[in-house]
């Protein structure tokens, strides 16, 4: 799927946005000029050209000395400094026409759409990138991206960063810019063409595939395309053709996770950081010496049971820090996705505490038909003890699921309704995780109860604000940053982590939270209205 993430992902954010270039923090930040001051410093131009004033031209903007050399076919070599352009202006001829928006950077529109690649991301847009990267939880299986991305200071991204980055954080940071009401035609136009991307990427790569998804994908990637070449006018490469194959191979083989080149592209990347000494022939013995102390180490780091000492916490925390890249991202989390149970919940009588009669009264909903409350009268059936004990985390399809006050990164939840398959799971966060034990037939039963507080959805003259509701193949949409309800439900009717970002909306005019799902399972796509 390099394909897709480092082909498609990539290419688009830098050969496409050219946004490994938009780095420009300068000391104090440029106010842009409207359309009527742009007329203003195009005449203070043709002033200072009259007079011959050296002085006068260096007080101007570099980008309306160039457009005014551009338009007028004189010093068209790139890189130029300001200096270079006032000496080629000496016999100016015409003026370029001002822009139809407010600009920092005075150019001369081309094309219908006046799109390039070096004002797609303006340095606003990348600081509040920055900023939202910084602001976002992500769960704990889920490598952050970079906080300076769009420098080249954090170096080169790996295919699942590009794909976090992408699907993830310009995902909300650019629906809730471009697709706001203050948007522009250019923006939401960028907005439509980027959205068919990520789309399509998320369809490819779900662990679950139909024949219908397939040909989603496909629709995605041709639009996506097609955008490339009417908006940019951007020639396709090898990647994108290869693309356009993705469904007669989806459709063939299934989920990409049983063909991708994940595990080995991995590999390749463990044996490029090699330090080889000039003895190549002593590879083979060093790779594999490694590969089984670094099983050991992490065999001894998790069996054993560490005292309770502050050395050792240093040293485990230390540990973390470095092997958290083994532990992390699509490779790993899909792999743990594919196992066939989770970690059996071991009930501790001795820490069991009674649950409170509301919760208990909600969560007894689950229990089989042949028990009876605790507080039921006159019923002959067993009877379910209301007492539990309390966790503060849980796992669940290889992910770890915990409550806000142990594991604020993994309690970002949606829920689905179990009566309902057809409603929208709900977005809410856990505030407590307990298990309770009963006996059915003589066995043991431990069954994993989550409580979750409930996320308070948008009125409906407020949906109509949501940047995100125009596209439901996202899976993503805003509530209000406040709880409505509390419910308990049953561990395994959580679908999903969900990215969380808070802000506040200006045409809603409240602190709302961007749910961004992040089931990578489920086939329905859902409208905001279903709940």
């Amino acid at each position: 799927m390099h394909c897709l993430f480092l082909g498609n992902l990539r290419h688009h954010c830098r050969d496409v946005w050219g946004i490994d270039v938009k780095d420009k923090s300068g000391p104090g930040k440029v106010t842009p000029h409207t359309p009527d001051e742009q007329r203003v410093w195009l005449d203070r131009t043709v002033a200072a050209l009259r007079k011959k004033s050296r002085s006068a031209l260096t007080g101007i903007r570099k980008g309306y000395l160039a457009a005014v050399a551009q338009v007028n076919h004189i010093a068209l070599e790139q890189h130029l400094t300001k200096k270079d352009y006032i000496t080629a202006l000496l016999d100016w001829l015409v003026l370029p026409p001002v822009l139809k928006e407010d600009t920092t950077d005075f150019h001369i529109a081309e094309g219908p759409y006046d799109i390039s690649k070096y004002r797609v991301l303006t340095q606003e847009v990348i600081d509040t990138i920055r900023a939202d990267i910084a602001n976002t939880v992500f769960p704990s299986w889920m490598e952050r991206p970079p906080k300076n991305f769009g420098s080249a200071s954090h170096g080169k991204l790996k295919a699942d960063q590009w794909r976090t980055v992408c699907t993830v954080s310009l995902t909300i940071t650019l629906v809730r810019l471009w697709g706001a009401s203050s948007a522009s035609q250019k923006d939401r136009l960028l907005l439509d063409n980027f959205v068919h991307l990520v789309t399509a990427v998320d369809l490819a790569t779900r662990r679950t595939m139909t024949k219908a998804r397939a040909l989603a994908f496909d629709t995605h990637m041709h639009r996506y395309l097609q955008g490339l070449r009417d908006i940019f006018s951007h020639g396709l490469v090898p990647n994108h053709h290869l693309s356009l194959h993705l469904s007669a191979c989806l459709m063939m083989f299934g989920p990409v996770h049983g063909w991708w080149a994940f595990p080995f592209e991995h590999y390749n990347g463990l044996l490029q950081a090699l330090n080889t000494n000039n003895l190549p022939e002593d590879i083979p013995l060093t790779f594999i010496s490694g590969f089984y102390s670094g099983v050991e180490l992490r065999h001894l780091m998790g069996s054993m049971q560490w005292p309770e000492d502050e050395g050792y916490s240093d040293m485990m925390a230390a540990y973390d820090v470095a092997f958290r890249d083994a532990t992390k991202g699509t490779r790993v989390s899909d792999a743990l996705a594919q196992a066939t149970r989770d970690e059996d919940n071991v009930y501790d009588a001795k820490k069991q505490v009674q649950l409170d009669r509301g919760q208990y009264d909600a969560f007894i909903r689950f229990m089989p038909p042949n028990f009876a409350s605790a507080y039921a009268d006159d019923d002959e059936r067993p009877r379910i003890a209301p007492y539990v004990q309390h966790v503060r985390n849980t796992r669940q399809a290889g992910l770890t699921f915990s409550t806000r006050t142990h594991g604020k990164r993994d309690s970002y939840v949606f829920i689905r309704d179990s009566s309902n398959d057809a409603l929208a799971p709900r977005p809410g966060q856990i505030s407590d995780l307990f298990l309770h034990k009963r006996l059915e037939n003589g066995i043991a039963v431990v069954s994993t109860f989550a409580v979750i507080d409930l996320f308070a959805p948008l009125t409906d003259s407020d949906r109509t604000h949501d940047p995100f509701r125009a596209y439901p193949a996202l899976n993503t949409w805003l509530c209000y940053n406040r709880f409505s309800c509390q419910i308990v439900v049953p561990l395994e009717d959580i679908v999903a982590h969900f990215a969380a970002l808070v802000y506040t909306s200006e045409d809603i005019g409240q602190e709302c939270i961007v749910c961004r799902s992040l089931d990578r399972v489920s086939a329905n796509i859902y409208s905001v209205q279903t709940y």
